[in-house]
């Protein structure tokens, strides 16, 4: 599985390895005021060198504390920052946390648990190291057009594992031919198979994007017309399903309609992550769609925005230690790493 980028620019060198002090996340919550109130402990823990997943285990094995909520899964190599819930009954015993990798910040009472996607994003720091003079001015060129332009919205290789079997794994599970004891593994390999696909169809719509591409496929002249004078990263064809900022599904019938706000960042088109009742879309869109879609897959299923565009985008260069930071804000499900593949215009790999 080959992420392909829309960038033309040969693959930049630097070296990026997720560690504590060159990776770290911080999350975004939804809510703005912390309440006095409820039966639930928000608490805001900073974790080093260890997965959600696993800290986690750590608090239910050490404390005893169960029904833990959380809005996202974080990186293990880095430092990250988010936010859990526990039942209020459990907070004398939280008292008592003492662990070298996990932190706790501060905490407040709420009226309800934290549920997966209960976050707004996240902000990002990384330091890429070993940066000549020359990569770090192709660097903030490309780092420019992603904030004029956005990125491709793929999945990250962390949503994937290190197994090169995992591919068929996730097709057995997600096609239900397959059952994990821990229903966590199974639901994360479920997710795996659809964003193996989802990935797919996002690099052959990045390819598609060329003129020499979508001119042969089966477009009338208007048609082809109208996609030369389209600005944004892909190329919106007629039948794909669009997404506005108020999370409303847009079917692209006139591509004269979509053209000034997808200009304007304010609809973005959509892909596939498959399952019974999502969203398919149509006509060309949908004959493409096709190819990468899965009717067997034991899900609701959802669409997932295809561009994204990151926010606050601050850099420096450090010559002297040939350093590059970055910080950035992106919205949830949206990965640092592929960010970075999208400068490097190359696949990275994990520590």
């Amino acid at each position: 599985m080959k992420r392909i980028f829309p960038q033309t620019h040969k693959a930049i060198k630097f070296t990026f390895r997720q560690t504590r002090d060159d990776f770290v996340v911080t999350e975004i919550p939804l809510f703005d005021k912390p309440s006095d109130k409820g039966n639930y402990l928000i608490v805001k823990v900073q974790k080093q060198d260890m997965s959600t997943m696993e800290m986690l285990s750590t608090l239910e094995r050490d404390l005893q504390c169960f029904n833990i909520g959380y809005s996202g899964l974080k990186d293990k190599y880095a430092t990250t920052t988010q936010y859990i819930s526990i039942p209020l009954k459990f907070s004398k015993a939280f008292e008592k946390l003492r662990h070298p990798k996990i932190k706790v910040l501060e905490s407040f009472r709420s009226r309800e648990k934290l549920n997966i996607g209960d976050l707004k994003g996240n902000n990002f720091f990384i330091r890429l190291k070993d940066v000549g003079q020359e990569s770090s001015d192709n660097i903030s060129m490309v780092l420019d057009d992603i904030m004029r332009n956005g990125m491709p919205n793929y999945f990250g290789y962390q949503r994937f594992g290190r197994d090169s079997a995992n591919f068929e794994k996730a097709r057995d599970v997600a096609q239900g031919e397959l059952i994990m004891k821990d229903k966590k593994i199974h639901k994360i390999m479920l997710h795996a198979y659809q964003s193996y696909l989802f990935n797919d169809w996002l690099a052959e719509r990045v390819k598609l994007s060329n003129e020499k591409a979508y001119s042969q496929l089966k477009l009338d002249d208007e048609t082809l017309e109208q996609l030369k004078t389209q600005k944004g990263l892909l190329k919106v064809l007629p039948g794909d399903i669009m997404q506005d900022s108020r999370g409303k599904f847009v079917n692209v019938i006139d591509l004269k309609e979509i053209r000034k706000p997808y200009k304007e960042h304010k609809i973005v088109p959509t892909g596939l992550l498959s399952g019974s009742k999502a969203w398919r879309s149509k006509g060309v869109a949908g004959e493409i769609e096709h190819h990468f879609d899965d009717l067997t897959v034991n899900a609701i299923g959802a669409r997932r925005e295809a561009i994204v565009y990151p926010k606050q985008i601050r850099y420096k260069y450090n010559s002297k230690e040939k350093f590059f930071e970055l910080s950035f804000t992106l919205p949830k499900g949206a990965y640092a790493t592929v960010l970075l593949e999208n400068i490097a215009n190359r696949d990275l790999s994990p520590n």
